[in-house]
């Protein structure tokens, strides 16, 4: 295999955040050289036209190294936070006394005077959506307060773990049926702005059922988009509906930040572990995220602990790890994607030789997918014969690519498509690259013209035994249908 496109040999993907640190078109070149494979815009802060600088930069690096990436927009979700304190830079939380908490406009409409002991909060229905008993953290967890009482427009709560609180912190409620919709206002724009901005993947935030992620989904279509969506893993509710919701979205990430918060971290690995798990056998992509290579924002090496958890999700099953302020604003981020990748291809190598890449056979549950899937099934299984250099599967929306990727083959998986959209998408699959032809005729003659065009691009090496699957007949976009062994000719 030629080693023109160094990105064909990457099993497990990494996905870098944006940010100031990266954010040239010469840094995210490096960083690709490095081992990156996509990037993801954080809708959480910065401004649409910083976001437009990002992608323009993301895009010409993409042109000037003749490789697709995608870009996801991660979506903010519905921010539940401490509000501005006015002139006061912080409270203090004293452990074992009274607190009370209150929407800012409740504080407004009631004439509450600012006092130590009143905390103003973004949450309009905060006080109709707590009970006693219940907890709310601050701050990621550091600070910790148990309900008491409320009225309907104030709570009353006890300090358990006390602190400073500075404004415009977070607040988690673990367990608490809160009633704002995964899908803001906010939100609405963002994806907005990324159907326009041609992005090729929507992450939403606090997906709690199935009916989010079918949500944002039809909000797209709405606006013309067929951007795949990420079902992010954060709260406690969306682990007793995780079956569905993997089924209802088209990839997964573990985000692993606020679900750390949410429920005790020494279950955080377990329940990664079974979320990996459940979305290998439904042939879903997953990312693993968030505190990955954490140390390294101010480092210029992981610990060793570090290096575990990345290599121990690859182990996994993981589709792809990612880094967020370790790129983003990070002191090195280039030295951050190298030892990702790193980690990650000996991690993959010990998959590979050992046998402990998950059973190729194991059918999958969809009726629909079901001749797909016996292609895609075929195809890893023959590719696993050490005289095979790769699989090309022609296209139209990646779905069949996604199938072989999740058989986890030894060999490169080629995407073929004549859509860019297509072709960007397939870079967050593992061990999966996409490719972009010009035209689809008959069978025959498209089998032959991608054969060339993998030869002349330098992919494969002339002489190499490629899988090919694709769907007859090509005119009416058919359903992959059919498989094929070809052998790729030296060109004139």
């Amino acid at each position: 295999m030629s080693q023109h496109h160094p990105a064909l040999h990457h099993k497990a993907k990494i996905l870098c955040t944006m940010g100031p640190a990266i954010a040239s078109e010469d840094k995210i070149v490096a960083l690709v050289k490095a081992g990156a494979n996509a990037f993801r815009l954080n809708m959480s802060h910065g401004s649409y036209s910083s976001h437009e600088q990002y992608i323009a930069a993301i895009r010409g690096a993409e042109a000037k190294l003749g490789i697709y990436l995608p870009i996801i927009a991660d979506l903010q979700g519905p921010k539940i936070r401490v509000a501005d304190l006015g002139e006061r830079d912080y409270l203090t939380l004293t452990t074992g006394r009274d607190v009370r908490l209150a929407d800012i406009a409740v504080i407004k409409h009631m004439k509450l005077l600012p006092s130590e002991d009143l905390i103003p909060v973004q949450y309009p229905t905060i006080a109709k959506d707590v009970k006693p008993g219940d907890e709310l953290l601050f701050d990621d967890g550091m600070l910790k307060v148990k309900v008491k009482k409320t009225d309907g427009n104030v709570v009353t709560a006890l300090v358990i773990h006390g602190g400073l609180l500075k404004p415009r912190k977070g607040i988690n409620l673990p367990n608490i049926n809160v009633s704002q919709p995964a899908l803001t206002t906010k939100d609405r724009a963002d994806v907005r702005f990324a159907i326009e901005q041609d992005c090729d993947y929507v992450a939403l935030s606090f997906v709690r059922e199935a009916a989010d992620v079918e949500s944002v989904r039809r909000y797209i279509a709405k606006y013309g988009g067929s951007q795949w969506v990420i079902a992010k893993i954060e709260k406690p509710e969306a682990l007793t509906n995780i079956e569905a919701i993997i089924d209802a979205a088209d990839a997964v990430m573990v985000a692993r930040g606020d679900l750390g918060v949410e429920v005790p971290s020494a279950t955080v690995p377990i329940v990664q572990k079974k979320i990996i798990k459940l979305c290998n056998a439904k042939a879903k992509p997953v990312i693993t995220a968030t505190q990955m290579l954490e140390s390294m924002i101010k480092a210029p090496r992981p610990t060793r602990a570090e290096a575990s958890d990345v290599a121990n999700a690859v182990l996994d099953g993981t589709d792809a790890v990612m880094l967020s302020a370790e790129t983003s604003v990070g002191a090195y981020p280039v030295e951050a994607v190298h030892y990702m990748r790193t980690i990650c291809t000996e991690a993959e190598h010990e998959l590979i030789n050992d046998g402990l890449l998950h059973n190729p056979d194991t059918p999958h549950y969809d009726p629909k997918e079901a001749n797909t899937d016996s292609i895609a099934m075929s195809a890893a299984r023959i590719a696993e014969e050490s005289r095979v250099s790769g699989i090309a599967t022609l296209s139209y929306s990646g779905q069949t690519a996604r199938l072989i990727s999740n058989r986890r083959p030894r060999t490169p998986i080629l995407a073929i498509t004549t859509m860019r959209s297509v072709a960007r998408r397939m870079g967050l699959l593992w061990g999966t690259m996409g490719v972009v032809v010009d035209t689809i005729t008959t069978t025959d003659e498209t089998i032959e013209s991608i054969k060339a065009h993998l030869v002349r691009d330098k992919y494969f090496a002339p002489g190499s035994l490629i899988v090919f699957t694709i769907g007859r007949p090509l005119v009416g976009r058919a359903r992959t249908n059919m498989l094929s062994i070809e052998s790729l000719e030296k060109q004139p």
